[in-house]
């Protein structure tokens, strides 16, 4: 259960930290003579954008909340993801080190400064609030790691998804988009949010409708709230084990709302939904599947 509220804790930093940025900061490719071999990942989605890329062999070390992720290698070292250990760093002899805005979130000292003031090569990623930034972020590793052919490729390959999912689903609910109510967590308190964010940007592609699109960014929202707006479908962020549309269902109140009351509540994978990478394509098919089941 620890380990649980460990990971909710760093979902929502993540997807916090992305909704307050009111700019996207810009960051260009390392420049160097030295061929990129070996990589250390300070976080999930530069993780899985690497693998994606085809180049999880070159890692030599990951942060240590990625370990769930498909195509690590066994017995890699874990960087902690918000205060990494520069000297053991520095002793893996990384060739680059790509890091994330969230690595530094509310550190005095950024650590990758550090490392860059020592001599390593660090790309910093800005943090992602838009489908368009994943986008860009995923192009900015490529080109960083001379593989520009495989990111374009993989971002036409998400965008010409994208556009499969969003067409008939546009075409269904032009006129009768179910409204959608997006649970992030519920420790310690509800939380949700509105536009700015790239899960608001998949419920719409998915064919719905945010229940909280008059807000922006990240909140707290009221149980009044949520039964007042009465959503006909609700999803929530689930990690394996974890029964949260159960939570949900038999909630105290919650009974009267349309989207409980028909058994529409869906549980959609945590961490395809909170780390902007390629990987958001598994949760927007959920999303979509669960929208256009009827």
């Amino acid at each position: 259960m620890l380990n649980f509220h460990i990971r909710i804790f760093l979902t929502l930093a993540v997807i916090l930290f992305s909704l307050t940025c009111c700019n996207r900061n810009t960051a260009t490719p390392v420049s160097s003579t030295q061929k990129i071999n070996r990589i250390i990942s300070a976080a999930p989605s530069n993780t899985e954008i690497i693998i994606g890329l085809g180049l999880g062999d070159h890692l030599v070390a990951i942060d240590k909340y990625s370990e769930d992720i498909t195509g690590i290698q066994a017995g890699l070292p874990k960087i902690d993801f918000f205060y990494p250990d520069t000297e053991a760093i520095i002793g893996l002899a990384p060739d680059l080190v790509i890091a994330n805005e969230i690595n530094s979130f509310g550190v005095a000292d950024n650590p990758f400064k550090m490392l860059g003031d020592l001599g390593i090569r660090v790309l910093q990623v800005p943090t992602s609030a838009g489908i368009e930034g994943i986008y860009s972020d995923i192009l900015l590793i490529a080109e960083t790691l001379e593989v520009k052919e495989k990111g374009e490729s993989l971002v036409q390959s998400m965008k010409d998804e994208i556009e499969s999912i969003a067409s008939p689903a546009g075409e269904r609910r032009l006129s009768n988009r179910k409204s959608v109510y997006f649970e992030i967590s519920s420790i310690p308190t509800m939380v949700s949010f509105g536009q700015g964010a790239y899960l608001d940007e998949m419920i719409e592609i998915a064919g719905g409708r945010n229940i909280f699109s008059d807000q922006r960014g990240w909140f707290s929202p009221s149980a009044e709230e949520i039964i007042s707006r009465n959503p006909d479908i609700i999803f929530v962020l689930v990690y394996g084990g974890e029964d949260a549309a159960g939570e949900i269902i038999n909630r105290r109140a919650f009974e009267s709302i349309t989207a409980v009351r028909e058994n529409r509540v869906y549980g959609i994978d945590a961490n395809s939904a909170s780390r902007p990478s390629q990987n958001i394509m598994l949760a927007l098919r959920e999303m979509s599947r669960a929208l256009n089941s009827e």
